[in-house]
């Protein structure tokens, strides 16, 4: 008898988790604020633990930092928004005229390598990769645009994303006893260890990251700037968003810069792709370590693997998000096979 109530449990469960998966599934398409309020609230918390062990009651401190946040995102957007705004504007306007040049580039150097003395087989070899990166080049820039303008229109959800991580701020921790008390008593101690190990993968994923690919983004942009290139602000804020992606982000970040410095001189590329290679060096050996810590754990071929699957099924948003899934996968799998052993 003992038996069956295990099993007529282990169903209710299963049910109840398929039907809760189902029903997120269905309203996926409003989940986004939510979902961007938690790991906003998940950033935020360990800000607001400090202010706590200062003192603050936890209301105050969420209150403090918010206001603190806001006030550098008003001081820092009076003087950054115009400028990128700016830049997006004519980035826009210079979109024809900067793919003429580059196609007459390309046809440049078409023509000479088409006549030098390489063998007929390779220079068709040649054209077929140029193709094909220029395909993926172009669907890359489909998908980071359907992305920024899928951001735009769903303003209004984002607009109360800081209202609910206030909310999660607020009851983090009622939040997690709550989950706690969901979990049998005899799974909860392994329940936890998890968590500690999820929280420990997800710093250095997420909040370490982010902290990079911000100053990266900074870099970048202060050094095109110094170079005079076009769009310098346009162009560091994109490298620093694609910095979050593991060692393709750099190249993908410096591509276009590079290419619109290859537009106006080759001296002028040559400085640019010398200033990502400075920066980038920098990052892999300096800021980093110091920042991100240890490695989420994840072999080099398989941080590579979920980079592709990821592009390949949810585009640049699956190439963010494939090393966090696969490195929390990792952690749950592991406590998992602890529980049924």
């Amino acid at each position: 008898m003992q038996l069956t109530k295990k099993h007529v449990r282990l169903v209710i469960i299963l049910l109840f988790l398929f039907g809760t998966v189902y029903f997120l599934w269905l309203v996926r398409s409003g989940l986004y604020p939510f979902i961007i309020a938690l790991v906003l609230a998940y950033l935020l918390n360990p800000a607001v633990c400090y202010f706590e062990k200062k003192g603050l009651s936890r209301g105050l401190a969420i209150t403090l930092l918010y206001v603190v946040l806001f006030t550098i995102l008003i001081l820092g957007g009076a003087r950054l928004v115009p400028i990128f705004v700016r830049d997006l504007e004519s980035f826009a306007g210079e979109l024809p005229h900067i793919l003429n040049k580059g196609e007459e580039l390309f046809y440049l150097i078409q023509s000479h390598y088409q006549n030098s003395v390489l063998p007929y087989s390779m220079r068709i070899a040649i054209d077929d990769a140029v193709l094909s990166l220029q395909r993926a080049g172009q669907s890359f820039a489909r998908d980071l645009a359907d992305g920024i303008m899928g951001l735009v229109a769903h303003f209004i959800g984002l607009a109360i994303t800081p209202i609910l991580a206030f909310y999660f701020l607020h009851d983090w921790r009622e939040i997690k006893e709550g989950f706690l008390l969901l979990i049998p008593c005899r799974w909860r101690h392994e329940y936890t260890l998890a968590l500690k190990d999820v929280d420990k993968v997800l710093s250095g994923v997420i909040r370490g990251q982010i902290t990079v690919a911000l100053i990266v983004g900074f870099l970048v942009s202060s050094g095109l700037y110094l170079f005079k290139v076009p769009f310098a602000l346009l162009i560091g804020i994109t490298a620093g968003l694609l910095d979050i992606i593991p060692y393709f982000g750099a190249f993908i970040g410096a591509t276009p810069a590079v290419t619109l410095a290859l537009l106006e001189s080759p001296v002028l590329a040559l400085k640019v792709g010398l200033l990502f290679l400075v920066i980038h060096q920098l990052e892999g050996s300096i800021i980093g370590p110091k920042i991100l810590g240890e490695s989420v754990g994840l072999h080099p071929i398989t941080v590579i693997f979920f980079l592709f699957a990821g592009g390949e099924l949810f585009g640049v948003i699956g190439m963010l998000l494939g090393v966090p899934v696969a490195a929390v996968g990792k952690v749950l799998i592991k406590h998992g096979i602890r529980l049924l052993v």
